[in-house]
């Protein structure tokens, strides 16, 4: 009998250590993902605008061509047909949202001409867009909104900043990151987790989308 309790008590503490891991693994990925450590703890632009973010995450990836290349691309994005689209798969787009236009798979000439003051949609109606912060080409863009609210949150304050950075062999280290806070405090628990693997997902195929396109073009 002793022998099956130590063996019941083994099996349990396994099985906690095992959750654990996993929601580590989890927590980590939806804060930060292809970013090093000392990316993770880099100053970007746009980090005094949420200052003390209930959640951020930073995610990096490297594009085989120089930030002029990929430039062009980061600073079209918005809703389409309003803006060239954020680069996510259209199947994925009409699962999410319905039917809606693609993203562009061409430098839009008529779209590059982005500045601060301006405004990127992000519904069709334009009931939710960012305020461009600031736009350096081709080092960063930076959005700031305080329009993403959705069901329980009520009000909500979010920074998102792209950063191009070159890299010794000629290419882009790409690196995004997104600081949030948001209004009521219980909501903490449901939505940390649902914002971080919503945007592992959708940083994830942006990343992608954006790094065929500009290949492609080359």
């Amino acid at each position: 009998m002793a022998r099956r309790i130590r063996s019941l008590k083994t099996g349990v503490v396994a099985a906690l250590g095992v959750t654990a891991a996993a929601v580590c693994a989890v927590e980590r990925l939806g804060r930060r993902s292809g970013a090093t450590r000392e990316e993770a703890c880099l100053p970007l632009p746009g980090d005094d605008i949420v200052p003390r973010p209930l959640w951020a995450s930073t995610r990096a990836f490297t594009i085989d061509a120089p930030p002029e290349e990929v430039w062009p691309w980061v600073v079209q994005m918005g809703f389409p047909p309003h803006r060239a689209g954020w680069y996510t798969p259209h199947w994925l787009d009409v699962a999410m949202w319905g039917d809606r236009p693609r993203s562009a798979d061409r430098i839009v000439r008529e779209l590059q001409d982005l500045k601060a003051g301006d405004t990127v949609p992000d519904s069709e109606d334009y009931s939710i867009y960012y305020d461009v912060v600031a736009v350096e080409p081709p080092h960063h863009l930076l959005l700031h909104s305080t329009r993403h609210v959705f069901p329980p949150i009520k009000s909500s304050d979010f920074s998102w900043v792209f950063v191009l950075l070159p890299t010794p062999e000629g290419g882009t280290r790409f690196v995004i990151r997104a600081r949030v806070s948001y209004a009521p405090l219980w909501a903490l628990p449901i939505v940390d987790g649902a914002i971080g693997i919503g945007d592992l997902l959708n940083v994830s195929v942006m990343f992608r989308g954006i790094r065929k396109r500009v290949l492609a073009a080359r």
